[in-house]
């Protein structure tokens, strides 16, 4: 039986596994919901599923020529082991591909559905009332067992398309000093705010947010971190050196923390350490992604009940402040939009997509360059 080229959608590159395997071939992984460790998974059935974005199989070639760049990208400042290598544009291009690779998991999604499903059950007791008076014969059961499956879509399209709120965040090189290895997991990048982490609610995640930090591992001995420079400080070098353990298990926790099944590494050594940081996290993991809620209700003018609505990550609390090379400013700007004329771009930009006046990178580029005339 021939196999359907494209048919199997990875959602976590195989050449990312690749920065991580000794043969190019297998990885070590451990995976959270049976606590099992596997010391020789085949890299080419890991974060992927039959179909997982859509069955038009093209899909996976055209995701794997935006793969083929950011592995360029990557493998350059891997060589030359710093970020002076890549110029303004491939550094922006750089933070994009986070932003895309962050929309595109398994988490993505799953958090996608828990917005779209507990927004859909507040519409149930219509879909019911509907149902009765159409003649349609569902149960009470029936319709309470309903869900909204995502495709991904939703997410795909606002990662792909909000690069430029990034523009305005400064990009290190963290470089392992310690005998630790970095880990990574099949939701790699990371989305963080330590600075407001503690005294504000909700809504400190977003691509948008004052004191919004980014994580990302490249292999075992590098990663990126990325951040508002309002709000840390982490010296004037453009590459970091952790010589403390602590520092590299606290960044490993965000990985545990988020993780949606699956912990990846490259030596099978750490399979101690990795078991033990888990058990010592386990429990700030939510067992929602989500946080959705009514926050506000009022009867407007024309007499109709009205709801305000906020859906937001669920704050973890994690002490990431604690890193030996990370200061916080001391400083009283609130929570809030970080760049509004950024968010202004962002917006023109994704109205002309869907005014189909961007179609192609050729169109991209016209609309920036009209911006800056």
């Amino acid at each position: 039986m021939s196999m359907v080229h494209g048919k199997n959608q990875h959602f976590v590159p195989q050449s990312y596994f690749r920065r991580f395997s000794n043969d190019g071939k297998t990885i070590c992984l451990f995976n959270l919901k049976n606590k099992k460790f596997i010391t020789n998974a085949s890299i080419k059935g890991q974060c992927s599923k039959n179909y997982f974005y859509s069955k038009n199989t093209d899909i996976e070639t055209e995701f794997s020529k935006l793969e083929d760049h950011m592995n360029r990208l990557i493998s350059q400042i891997i060589e030359n082991q710093n970020l002076s290598c890549l110029n303004e544009e491939e550094q922006f291009h750089l933070k994009t591909h986070l932003l895309f690779q962050h929309g595109r998991t398994e988490y993505a999604r799953e958090s996608e559905e828990e917005t779209a499903n507990a927004l859909f059950d507040m519409f149930k007791p219509n879909i019911s009332k509907y149902a009765e008076e159409q003649g349609l014969k569902m149960t009470p059961e029936e319709i309470k067992n309903l869900k909204i499956k995502s495709d991904s879509q939703n997410s795909l399209f606002f990662s792909m398309t909000s690069g430029i709120l990034l523009a305005d965040l400064n990009m290190v090189l963290l470089e392992n000093k310690t005998k630790t290895d970095f880990i990574f997991s099949d939701n790699p990048v990371i989305l963080y705010n330590s600075f407001f982490n503690e005294n504000v609610l909700e809504g400190t995640q977003g691509i948008a947010s004052r004191g919004l930090q980014i994580y990302f591992p490249l292999n075992s001995k590098l990663a990126l971190f990325i951040f508002d420079p309002n709000f840390y400080d982490v010296g004037k070098k453009e590459v970091v050196y952790i010589r403390k353990d602590s520092d590299i298990q606290r960044l490993n926790g965000l990985q545990i923390l988020y993780c949606n099944e699956t912990i990846y590494f490259e030596n099978a050594k750490m399979q101690k350490d990795i078991l033990l940081r888990h058990n010592q996290l386990k429990s700030k993991r939510p067992s929602q992604k989500t946080d959705n809620r009514v926050v506000a209700s009022r009867i407007t003018e024309d007499g109709k009940y009205a709801e305000l609505w906020r859906t937001t990550n669920t704050k973890i609390k994690y002490d990431l402040e604690k890193l030996s090379f990370l200061k916080h400013k001391d400083n009283d700007i609130p929570p809030g939009i970080r760049n509004s004329p950024l968010v202004d771009i962002n917006k023109m930009m994704i109205d002309a997509i869907e005014e189909g006046k961007i179609k192609s990178q050729e169109d991209l580029k016209k609309f920036f360059d009209n911006l800056q005339r």
